[in-house]
């Protein structure tokens, strides 16, 4: 089973992957991302997508609006597509600045002026969206219509290995090769339905016609349905009633449940510090929490029945206004669950567990500061 998956373990991996995809791409390459930086990485995607059009390839590109604001508050400060902020998104860039000062150069944004971005956008086989605010979340490639590649990795030089303040990242990606996943992938985007039991996708999308936001209920289902044991990697974990209920029952059935959020995340740190301590307090301190000394990007979750990746993050933006999209697999003995398995355990070998919920100490004035971006 899964033999046409193949586990992408953080951005370096995936990069590679996903170049090789552009490079013997003949027909067609449809992109779906969030955060596009003009950087390293952003411009090495840039050239080997021009390279492609100029063969003949006809490339699609939809790159978010509403992460403009991230784009120009963080590392650089520099945007691969978008070049003028609104007074708006000026607003939002500033405090983010403010509450996170850290998370970019401290000089003032530097001006994007991408020939190559320009290139692309009036290149005759190329389309670019990419002045829409959707707030779409989700992160996937598409190739001839015979490769699909999803997961959490936004194309950012951070993602190949650690930001301007040091944080390593760590991220999943997912690599499906064949037709058959790409008509099941397009089946959930245009009926709403999965038509596959050995793999399905979970999505939150919304069009004019069309609004399907079901990530909060499947997160849940796994938890309401896991018996023995529970695995879930967040950046990002917000103290939502329902799923903090959910973990509490779990654990009191006696489900063995082990939670790894970063140390140091970029963004909303504090309130993982605050929701951990609630869920161990709320636990008597069943649940077994972990400190990663790396920036966790992936977004995971794994059971003894399913295992769930992609971009949902467990928090109110994911869960109520964003589109997501995550691949769901069954837990089963293959290559493709061990290599996530073996993913797992290396990482939590290396995180710190906290003893109790009276290690954990936050401020309660930035949690609350925090709480209109969560």
């Amino acid at each position: 089973m899964y033999d046409d998956f193949k586990l992408l373990v953080d951005g370096k991996c995936a990069f590679d992957e996903i170049i090789s995809c552009i490079n013997n791409a003949n027909k067609t390459i449809k992109i779906n991302m969030f955060i596009w930086r003009d950087d390293e990485i952003g411009n090495l995607i840039g050239k080997h997508l021009l390279d492609a059009a100029n063969r003949g390839v006809k490339i699609y590109i939809s790159i978010d609006r509403f992460g403009y604001v991230l784009e120009k508050a963080e590392e650089y400060k520099k945007s691969f597509f978008h070049r003028e902020l609104s007074f708006l998104e000026k607003i939002k860039v500033r405090i983010i600045e403010l509450g996170y000062p850290e998370l970019g150069i401290k000089d003032k944004q530097v001006k994007d002026d991408s020939k190559l971005a320009n290139t692309l956008i009036n290149h005759d086989n190329v389309l670019v969206s990419k002045n829409i605010v959707k707030k779409d979340h989700s992160k996937y490639y598409v190739f001839d219509d015979e490769i699909l590649i999803l997961g959490g990795i936004n194309i950012e030089e951070k993602e190949r290995s650690n930001d301007l303040s040091g944080r390593i990242y760590h991220d999943y990606m997912v690599k499906l090769t064949g037709k058959k996943y790409i008509d099941v992938f397009n089946e959930k985007y245009n009926c709403g339905i999965n038509t596959n039991d050995e793999f399905f996708f979970g999505i939150n999308y919304k069009s004019k016609n069309k609004k399907i936001f079901e990530m909060k209920k499947m997160y849940l289902d796994v938890i309401n349905n896991s018996q023995k044991s529970l695995y879930i990697i967040m950046p990002y974990f917000s103290p939502i009633k329902e799923i903090l209920n959910a973990l509490s029952d779990a654990a009191s059935r006696g489900v063995d449940i082990h939670i790894m959020v970063p140390k140091a995340a970029n963004l909303q740190n504090t309130t993982n510090y605050a929701t951990m301590r609630k869920l161990m307090k709320k636990t008597n301190n069943k649940v077994k929490v972990y400190f990663s000394p790396k920036m966790t990007h992936a977004k995971l979750i794994m059971s003894e029945n399913v295992i769930t990746f992609g971009s949902t993050n467990i928090n109110t933006t994911s869960f109520n206004s964003l589109q997501e999209l995550n691949l769901f697999v069954k837990n089963v003995e293959c290559d493709f669950v061990n290599d996530i398995n073996t993913a797992i355990i290396d990482n939590f070998s290396i995180a710190d567990r906290v003893n109790t919920f009276k290690d954990l100490k936050y401020s309660k004035f930035i949690k609350f500061i925090e709480s209109f971006i969560s």
